[in-house]
Formats: C-alpha cells, sequence, structure tokens
C-alpha cells in the first residue's frame, strides 16, 4: 500500500509525538538516570519535557530537510548527555530513525558523517558513564541499532538508483528499438516504390518520343505506385504520432459521432498493415517494373499472428525490390507455405550469376550500400525464426525466411505456443 506525501507526513509527526511521549516518560521515571545539575526552580519543572520535544522534532522534519533534522537530533542527544543523561535509554530511537532517512536520501559524504558523529556521542556517553563507575551501559548495543539503521538506509538508497538505473536503460533500449523498427519500416516503403519508379521513369523517358501510349502507361504505374507509397507512410506517422487516446477530426464533435464529410482523426492510425494478403499488389507493382512474379501457395491456410504476416509481406517485398534492382531477371518465384509449426516464405530468382548473386547477399554489409538482407535478418529474429539469402550455385538468388507459429490444436484445446529462441521452457 502507497501513502501520499501528506499521509507520510502525518504518519512522521504523530510517531514524533509518541517519541516524545517515551523519552519524557523515561526521563522523570528513570530511578536517577537524568541528574540535572541546575537548580529545581531553574530546571526542574520544564527542561524534561523540553529536551523531549527537541529530540523527537527531527523525526517529524526528516522528510523535508534529512540533514537538517540530524543536526538537531544530535544537538539534543549532547544536551541530554551534557546535563548528565543517557541517550541509550530513549534519546536514541529518533536518532536511528533521522540516520536511516540520511543514509537513505542524501550524498555518501554526508551518510557517512552522520554515523561518525552519531557513534562518537555514544563513545562520549560511554566514557562519562566509564568515569563514574556505573559501567559504559547500553552504549555498545545502541551503536549496533544506529550501525544496522544507516545500512539499511545504505541499502535502500541504492537499489533505488539501481531500479532508476533499469528504467533509464529500458526506456533507451526501447528508444533504439523503435527506431530500427522505424527504419526498416521506412526502408521497406520507400524503397520498393522508390525503384518500381525509377523503372517506370526511365522507361518512360526511352520511349516518350516514338511510344506516347506507353510513356501514359508508365506514369500511371508511377501514379499508382507513388499513392500507395503515401498511404503506406501516412499510416506510419500516424502510428508514430498515436497516444493513446482517440482524438476527434478538427470541427469534428467530441465524444460523439464524427459530421458528415469527416473522419476520425485516428481513422488513418487504425489502417491495418499490409500482409500476405496484399502480395497481389505488390505483384503488379513489381511488373510494372518489368519483373514478373509467379506466386504459389502450399499448405492449409491458417490465421496469421499480425506480427509475423506484416514482416512476411515485408520480407517478400524488400526481395523483390532487390530482384528488380541487381538481379537483371525478368521473372522470378514467390512460395508461401502453410506448414504446421511454421509459416515459409520463399523468394527465388535466376537473375545475374554467382557473382552478382553474392554482392547481393552482401547488401547491408559492411561494404554493401543498403539494409536490405541486414533488416530482413532482423525482422524474422524478432518474430523468432530462421532466415537465409545466398546466391543459388550457378545463377540467381535465393531469400528464404520461416517464422514459428503455434500449433493447432484439436478443437476445445488450446494451441501450444511456439518455442522461441531464449525462452525458459
Amino acid at each position: 500500500m502507497r501513502f501520499s506525501e501528506r499521509a507520510r507526513t502525518r504518519l512522521d509527526w504523530a510517531v514524533a509525538a509518541a517519541l516524545a511521549l517515551l523519552i519524557y516518560g523515561v526521563m522523570i521515571r528513570g530511578n536517577g538516570i537524568y541528574v540535572f545539575p541546575l537548580s529545581i526552580w531553574v530546571a526542574g519543572v520544564w527542561v524534561a519535557p523540553l529536551l523531549a520535544i527537541v529530540v523527537a522534532l527531527p523525526v517529524g522534519l526528516r522528510r523535508r530537510d534529512p540533514a537538517g533534522a540530524l543536526i538537531l537530533a544530535l544537538a539534543g542527544c549532547s544536551v541530554i548527555v551534557a546535563v548528565g543523561g543517557e541517550i541509550s535509554r530513549g534519546p536514541f530511537l529518533p536518532l536511528a530513525l533521522v540516520l536511516y532517512t540520511v543514509a537513505a536520501t542524501c550524498k555518501r559524504t554526508a551518510a557517512v558523517t552522520g554515523l561518525i558523529a552519531s557513534l562518537a556521542l555514544l563513545i562520549v556517553e560511554g566514557l562519562i558513564l566509564s568515569f563514574g563507575a556505573q559501567g559504559s551501559g547500553p552504549a555498545t548495543g545502541v551503536a549496533l541499532i544506529l550501525i544496522i539503521a544507516w545500512m539499511i538506509g545504505i541499502s535502500v538508497q541504492q537499489r533505488r538508483a539501481y531500479t532508476l538505473r533499469a528504467r533509464e536503460q529500458a526506456a533507451t533500449a526501447a528508444v533504439t528499438e523503435e527506431r530500427l523498427r522505424i527504419a526498416r519500416e521506412l526502408h521497406d516503403v520507400v524503397a520498393h516504390s522508390m525503384t518500381v519508379v525509377a523503372v517506370q521513369a526511365g522507361f518512360g523517358e526511352y520511349v516518350f518520343d516514338h511510344e506516347p501510349a506507353q510513356a501514359r502507361e508508365a506514369l500511371g504505374a508511377i501514379q499508382h505506385v507513388t499513392r500507395d507509397a503515401l498511404a503506406d507512410m501516412q499510416r506510419l506517422l500516424g502510428v508514430l504520432r498515436q497516444d493513446g487516446t482517440a482524438q476527434p477530426a478538427d470541427g469534428a464533435p467530441a465524444g460523439g459521432e464524427p459530421s458528415d464529410g469527416q473522419q476520425p482523426a485516428r481513422q488513418l492510425q487504425l489502417a491495418p498493415a499490409p500482409g500476405l494478403a496484399d502480395l497481389e499488389r505488390l505483384v503488379s507493382t513489381t511488373a510494372g517494373a518489368g519483373v514478373s512474379v509467379n506466386v504459389t501457395r502450399a499448405g492449409e491456410h491458417r490465421d496469421i499472428p499480425a506480427g509475423i504476416d506484416q514482416s512476411a509481406f515485408r520480407i517478400v517485398q524488400e526481395a523483390l525490390t532487390n530482384v528488380v534492382k541487381h538481379s537483371g531477371a525478368t521473372s522470378c518465384w514467390v512460395s508461401v507455405g502453410y506448414e504446421r509449426t511454421g509459416l515459409r516464405v520463399e523468394i527465388t530468382d535466376h537473375g545475374a550469376g554467382p557473382a552478382a548473386g553474392a554482392d547481393r547477399s552482401r547488401v547491408g554489409g559492411p561494404n554493401g550500400t543498403g539494409h536490405g538482407i541486414l533488416g530482413m535478418r532482423e525482422r524474422v529474429s524478432l518474430c523468432g525464426g530462421e532466415f537465409s539469402a545466398a546466391p543459388l550455385p550457378e545463377r540467381g538468388f535465393r531469400v528464404t525466411a520461416r517464422f514459428p507459429l503455434a500449433v493447432a490444436a484439436p478443437a476445445g484445446q488450446a494451441a501450444p505456443q511456439p518455442a522461441i529462441p531464449g525462452q525458459a521452457r
């Protein structure tokens, strides 16, 4: 149960009042423990309750000013020792609480100084009592209590610092992961569309004078591809701007249905991400770039998690982009296999020879010019799958990705989850 700051302050003052009564009771019923060297007319009535209040007061102030509260507690305990009392019989309790707060909240230098001053005061008390033939009393045990309270405070401070560092590291890791995800999405959206646009623009320029009809078709293809790319970019930007709350569009009534001709602002944010169902659209844009794509599907179609569905689509998209840019092939094959325990996607072309295939396999490496292969490998790895990209023995290139899926269970039984690398079994 977590208390508010006001409730904690009230609790501190209640504890301070209780400790003041306890210390005062020890003073007036201490059987000669507190022998005040002043006249009864001067000190006999008010000195005991005043000292009890001064010693207990720092408990109520310890959260507002820990160092000041410790100084006040040490000053009150010093006065008690000076007038012949023993801080080891009651007044050490407020001192222990304040010392704990200093150790838990202040710098290590202030905490160590406070502990040394408290132990020094106990040593002075023990010497005074020893010279008076009374023995050191319970000073040793009280010193141990103060050390334990101080150590607990230090451990609390270390735990808070560790928790803060862990939160900062988690936030940094989340930001880095989000940046990588955004980079992959931008690369996949922009690279494929711009590749097709570049090919179509070059073709249109080539046939502009003697084949205007084909040039017009190329311009139409560019318009179609750029419209799709713009929609994907807007969807991605909508996700980035999403704050978890639905905001009405400008002029739309808050909390109600949008007026005629208006759409909610989050309609764009909630647009579905592309998946394997959009392969036909991807095939048509790739065909516009001069590469025909043959798609085959094997196995019984099954429901696929949205994350894996989108990742599989992006793998095919990036692989086709590489085919258009690097292979020189006029056709390629895409195979989608629905297996019992996974989804398998394979893209194959018979383009340029092994040397070109080897160059393509290094795209995204230190000597490459892009991040295609690296991005595909990261996508598959995040889904717990397996990825390979390598040239074929004679000519061409093959990209293979396998994503784990839950095994379909009989009716009435829960499907077991796929094993993710690094996950405890």
